[in-house]
């Protein structure tokens, strides 16, 4: 980074980053403070890049722009372009980059959930343990059906009202919880989705509904970046041989 005036040489952006950084001798420290305190542009740029440091990584590049460009605007138009040019040049430019790199590695929980992720299939009233008709001999009610069409029609948010009215009155099917649990996580509603899952999950008396609770709920808690809690379900599954996700089990861990 230079000034037109070749008599007035400004500090490269490592300089600033490693003054930033407490990363310098102190003659150094010393001589950078006091280019601080005649260099506009230098400091600008040191600020714009103490205002990344202390963002968290869920801020975007918007963030930054905004408080450079919030500078700009008050600056005099005759200067206001020679100063856009060299700002861009010198930290929107590498920050665009930083908040790729932090944006990628933030959303990577969320991706492996979207690429592990498979809505559950129903047929009728059927799960892959049976029908719900027949879940301690009950008959199935309105406010079922009319879930289990909106769920198997994709209307999962639909659904979930007349899931929560039929559970008000059957609270142990566990298959209506299960789909309930899966109908929140289909609208991104974790907080109900995984303790529902884990009730189900934690019962032996239909295994294949276990393990199909079980692994929807390691995929909620990848979403949910608990990748301890994850591996530790998928474990379970992996140890247990399921012969249904056994496969899918190991292919997750193996991203996390």
């Amino acid at each position: 980074m230079q000034r037109n005036d070749a008599r007035h040489q400004c500090l490269s952006l490592q300089e600033i980053k490693a003054f930033l950084g407490n990363e310098i001798s102190e003659p150094n420290k010393a001589k950078y403070t006091q280019h601080f305190a005649t260099c506009e542009l230098c400091t600008e740029v040191k600020d714009s890049f103490a205002t990344v440091n202390q963002m968290s990584i869920e801020e975007d590049v918007s963030a930054l722009k905004e408080e450079v460009f919030s500078t700009i605007h008050r600056r005099s138009l005759t200067t206001r372009r020679r100063f856009i040019a060299r700002v861009a040049a010198g930290i929107l430019l590498p920050f665009i980059g930083i908040s790729t790199l932090f944006y990628w590695n933030n959303t990577a929980n969320e991706r492996l959930y979207q690429a592990h992720f498979e809505s559950y299939p129903i047929m009728g009233g059927e799960t892959r343990g049976g029908e719900l008709e027949n879940y301690d001999h009950i008959s199935l009610p309105k406010t079922l059906t009319v879930a289990l069409k909106e769920y198997r029609n994709k209307n999962y948010q639909a659904s979930i009202p007349h899931f929560r009215a039929y559970l008000k009155g059957q609270p142990q099917n566990n298959k209506a919880i299960f789909l309930y649990s899966l109908a929140n996580l289909e609208v991104n509603d974790i907080d109900v989705a995984i303790p529902n899952l884990e009730k189900v999950s934690r019962q032996r008396d239909d295994m294949d509904l276990s393990e199909d609770a079980t692994w929807y709920l390691a995929l909620a808690q990848v979403k949910n970046k608990k990748n301890k809690i994850a591996i530790d379900l998928l474990n379970e599954l992996i140890d247990g041989n399921s012969t249904f996700y056994s496969k899918k089990a190991i292919a997750l861990k193996n991203q996390l």
